[in-house]
């Protein structure tokens, strides 16, 4: 299965999907929209697009100009069908696609907190195989409504929405499944995390260090959703 990935921001990459994808054989390549003069594939390229997270919102035309071709190709992708996991920012910009608002979050969420997943959502092909509740890496200041029907895929204390899906192959994740240990590091070091403030769904740099290894638990997470979305896949071409 071919999977392509639109990348905001150098040290926010794929992660532990890339990983996966590369051991069980499945291509991966990139729009990296950091760099001068991102272009998109044409939608016979890929059959599974992987979109990330950055520090950016999805109301920032102004100062990121990209993001306009972004909605466009994001529009393109979804009325063709194809295959869609979208993670932060990207779970926001395919949110607000399908016609879900975007805003601000009452707090920022931040660190490592539990999301307990909807039992509607659990039946859907996509998340079989996952546990009713985990902990899992969060960072992010705005949050997003269920698109027109979607079905919501959980909540935490902090953040009422944790991801949808809709359809039979796209969903959007809130939270950061794809972050490896040294990811969550430069992550800190990039928003100046050190000298933050603990808060009531924010955890100081030392805690969130403490909490590292938790990053497997995210990890089996999306190795369970790419595996479904690999079934999904090869069901849909041998029909």
């Amino acid at each position: 299965m071919r999977f392509h990935c639109l990348q905001h921001l150098p040290d926010e990459g794929p992660g532990h999907a890339a990983e996966w994808l590369a051991a069980h054989g499945h291509p991966l390549t990139f729009t990296r929209l950091f760099e001068p003069y991102p272009t998109f594939p044409a939608l016979s390229e890929f059959d599974g697009l992987l979109i990330l997270g950055g520090a950016m919102s999805v109301h920032d035309e102004a100062e990121f100009p990209w993001l306009v071709a972004e909605k466009a190709f994001l529009r393109e992708v979804l009325r063709a069908g194809k295959l869609t996991l979208a993670i932060c920012l990207g779970a926001q910009l395919v949110a607000q696609a399908l016609g879900g608002e975007v805003r601000r979050n009452p707090a920022p969420e931040i660190g490592f907190w539990t999301v307990r997943f909807a039992a509607k959502a659990l039946t859907h092909p996509l998340l079989r195989g996952w546990p009713d509740k985990a902990t899992v890496l969060h960072w992010h200041v705005d949050t997003f409504t269920v698109p027109p029907g979607a079905v919501r895929v959980g909540m935490s204390a902090g953040c009422a929405v944790q991801g949808y899906v809709r359809g039979d192959g796209i969903i959007g994740l809130q939270f950061h499944p794809e972050m490896t240990e040294d990811m969550v590091k430069k992550l800190m070091a990039f928003e100046g995390h050190e000298t933050a403030e603990e808060a009531e769904f924010v955890q100081t740099a030392t805690q969130i260090r403490g909490k590292l290894k938790s990053v497997w638990k995210g990890r089996m997470l999306l190795e369970t959703l790419l595996e479904n979305m690999v079934a999904l896949h090869e069901s849909e071409t041998t029909d």
